[in-house]
């Protein structure tokens, strides 16, 4: 499997038991759910800090940073290092991503809300300072190519003044 790099690495998709292979501490990891990946970042030694509710969490409001083996992350879904923001955005020292996922453990996560404040906003914020998620940039990104592409037409062909461009 391949070394996980520091400009921008994504490996491919393995099991949970293989990834400490790839992944240095304070890589992110992703693992694979249905419909959206969850996000955290690896401690270097087989665990992940992530914002998560938890076992016994009633409500997604009762979000906290915690560290988990990456096992009990993952269940029995697939997991990836993905660094490929370090391209674009500079991440912190090893030492200054891990010290910041290390004070968050036990910490509230704040309320969740999967656009503004999720799993991948946390772990960003973590490995580069920035709160965003890609996830959402690209769902916010497709709903507005269909709007365009399914909506905009038939609006323009009734309402073409307000089309033109």
């Amino acid at each position: 499997m391949a070394e996980s790099k520091d400009t921008g690495h994504q490996t491919p998709w393995t099991d949970s038991d293989q990834i400490g292979r790839a992944a240095k501490p304070g890589d992110k990891l992703e693992f694979q759910r249905p419909g959206y990946k969850h996000v955290g970042i690896y401690d270097g030694e087989g665990g992940v800090y992530h914002m998560s509710g938890g076992a016994g969490v009633t409500s997604k409001s009762d979000s906290h940073y915690r560290r988990d083996e990456i096992s009990q992350v993952a269940g029995k879904s697939k997991v990836r290092v993905n660094n490929e923001r370090d391209a674009a955005w500079q991440p912190l020292p090893k030492t200054d991503i891990l010290k910041r996922a290390e004070e968050s453990l036990g910490k509230f996560g704040g309320t969740y809300n999967a656009a503004s404040n999720n799993c991948e906003h946390k772990a960003n914020y973590m490995r580069y300072g920035k709160s965003e998620s890609q996830q959402v940039i690209d769902m916010a990104t497709g709903i507005q190519s269909f709007v365009d592409n399914v909506f905009r037409p038939s609006y323009c062909d009734e309402y073409p003044s307000f089309c033109d461009e």
